[in-house]
């Protein structure tokens, strides 16, 4: 996909170091992510770019698609390729498992953190986000956004939106809808290319409640009710 200098693709498994970069110093004010991710040493995002790339080869064997996206300028004098955005797009091609979908996305799951009371930091913070996620997509196919970023000097030239409809299109093409919890700033974006905000998921760190708008973007001709969480779905089904 190409508009203009920005050209959007699959960052193929060897790529994904460099979007480490990018990606955890984007979401070093978050702290878990300063406990899943560390500040951004070479080190650290050396490890980091090996966790993605597992996180990468693992989506590859489950779903047959690569779950990280780029944006990429293009200088139109000096052909000078620059990485200026970045966002992982889980697209969840096929029905998953109750194990699978209540389970927590690697990335987010903290496995790796040696310190034991940060370990249950993270995981008791991230329990309400998978919770969540499981009560409005369960088991059916749809795409997850996680992780979208720009470059800070790249910033309001249009690229998260760019990136986020390259994900839409996907969706369209799948007729799957898509899933997110946004950040304040995120939220006005996403209302924009179509997302809805559904619910919000409430999560404690330190004592203080974090919550974010969990939003859904629907594709066209989806029945209203099928724009309903899973689980009462589920239940309307078993009662039938």
């Amino acid at each position: 996909m190409e508009t203009g200098a920005f050209r959007i693709e699959y960052a193929e498994e060897e790529g994904i170091p460099e979007m480490m970069s990018l990606i955890i110093p984007a979401f070093q004010f978050v702290p878990v992510e300063a406990i899943l991710n560390g500040k951004p040493t070479p080190e650290n995002l050396i490890a980091a770019g090996q966790r993605h790339q597992y996180a990468w080869r693992k989506h590859m064997q489950d779903f047959s698609l690569p779950c990280a996206i780029k944006c990429v300028h293009t200088d139109p004098a000096e052909g000078k390729e620059t990485l200026v955005g970045a966002a992982l797009w889980h697209i969840y091609n096929r029905e998953r498992t109750q194990e699978e979908y209540m389970a927590s996305d690697y990335l987010l799951s903290g496995d790796w953190v040696t310190d034991a009371g940060a370990k249950k930091k993270v995981q008791d913070f991230m329990q309400p986000v998978v919770e969540m996620q499981a009560k409005w997509m369960g088991a059916r196919p749809h795409a997850a956004l996680h992780y979208m970023c720009v470059q800070p000097a790249w910033r309001r030239r249009g690229i998260s939106s760019i990136c986020v409809r390259w994900g839409l299109a996907r969706c369209k093409e799948l007729g799957i809808p898509a899933y997110l919890e946004a950040s304040e700033e995120g939220a006005l974006v996403y209302a924009r290319l179509g997302f809805e905000t559904v619910d919000t998921v409430t999560s404690l760190w330190d004592g203080a409640e974090n919550s974010f708008p969990v939003m859904i973007w629907w594709p066209e001709g989806m029945k209203e009710e099928d724009r309903k969480p899973a689980a009462s779905r589920h239940l309307r089904s078993s009662a039938v």
